[in-house]
């Protein structure tokens, strides 16, 4: 049995790095490998964080309640994941540095996104491969996030990150941004593919999932990115509508109802949901999964991989562009046959892809 180590966003602590990270592991498992998480150093990071005082959180959040509540939703949702979500995916609370294995496979999600100020991935090198020099390397949808070529340029290190790329054995990326950064720093072609989580069956882990709320939309992004007029408009829609506002994860100002659920359970939230209203890459991932009526609201900070995804599922009229026209979408009957279709291409796709690397 071949021994395969994943090195992954797993201990990032959000649903979206949990459930590319399981699906990627169930995958190779049912390939019949023999599986495990690998962790990366992590180095400084090159771009600095701008520091932001409490008060001024607060004054974010309006209110001391407001910054209270999110605060105490984040501390469950980080001890539920440090606790019991990484036992799901067999990952311990010490870290698994250079085990012994066949072949790593870097990815999904941001693998490659290096100029993030966060501390938890900093400049790592181990994402690209290095000190894995001895066996063999590949990426599966790997990703660049909001890291541009021009960036690594401005920074100096398009030439360093050019060459460790270029050692890697197979190369597959889940952007066309990132097919054409690699491109660019290697002249070598990649592969383009869908993200873990839609190739990946969590029928299963989500049966006996119960959802215990009925006639409500889902408001899934990250805290504090959605504005005071988006929520008014929200607001002013779900009304309408006679439909509750649930929020999984993270405190919005803007939900009804805002839950703290395992990875599984959020999926079948999303299953069961009316609508969803989303600006993140998994949450659009999910409804799509799911085929849930959802609108996108695309960001300049998530404009390329989320404009590539609805652009590659052939999508792109679920972008929200103007808050003002959520009745609109709502009602448009959204046909997801030529989604499926290529979801479906793409799992052969993946298998192909995985079983000749492996």
């Amino acid at each position: 049995m071949k021994k395969i180590g994943i090195m992954s966003m797993q201990r990032i602590k959000n649903y979206g790095s949990f459930l590319q990270a399981y699906g990627l592991k169930k995958t190779l498992n049912n390939m019949g490998c023999d599986v495990q998480f690998v962790d990366y150093q992590v180095e400084q990071p090159i771009v600095e964080r701008k520091k932001t005082s409490i008060f001024s959180k607060i004054r974010k959040n309006l209110n001391i309640y407001k910054y209270m509540q999110s605060r105490k939703m984040e501390k469950e949702f980080g001890i539920r994941y440090e606790e019991e979500f990484l036992k799901m995916l067999q990952v311990g609370k010490e870290r698994n540095y250079h085990p012994d294995i066949d072949h790593l496979v870097i990815g999904s999600d941001e693998v490659f996104n290096c100029l993030q100020a966060g501390k938890t991935v900093g400049y790592s090198r181990e994402l690209f491969g290095k000190n894995y020099e001895d066996i063999p390397v590949s990426t599966y949808a790997a990703c660049f996030g909001s890291t541009t070529y021009s960036r690594l340029v401005e920074y100096g290190i398009d030439k360093e990150v050019g060459n460790m790329i270029s050692k890697i054995k197979n190369l597959s990326v889940r952007d066309e941004n990132t097919f054409e950064m690699v491109k660019t720093l290697t002249n070598r072609d990649s592969v383009i593919n869908l993200d873990p989580v839609l190739i990946s069956d969590f029928s299963e882990e989500i049966q006996n999932k119960s959802v215990k709320h009925e006639n409500y939309i889902i408001v899934y992004a990250y805290r504090g990115r959605i504005t005071k007029e988006e929520q008014k408009k929200i607001k002013k829609f779900a009304k309408e509508n006679k439909k509750k506002i649930i929020s999984i994860g993270t405190y919005q100002e803007v939900a009804d109802i805002n839950l703290v659920l395992d990875p599984f359970e959020l999926l079948a939230y999303f299953k069961n949901a009316d609508f969803v209203i989303t600006d993140t890459f998994h949450g659009t991932i999910f409804s799509v999964k799911y085929n849930t009526n959802f609108v996108t609201i695309i960001r300049e900070s998530n404009k390329q991989k989320l404009g590539d995804l609805l652009k590659r599922l052939k999508l792109e009229h679920r972008c929200c562009a103007d808050i003002n026209k959520l009745n609109e979408l709502y009602q448009e009957k959204i046909d997801f046959k030529e989604a499926n279709d290529i979801i479906e291409k793409q799992k052969e796709n993946t298998f192909d892809y995985l079983k000749n690397i492996i």
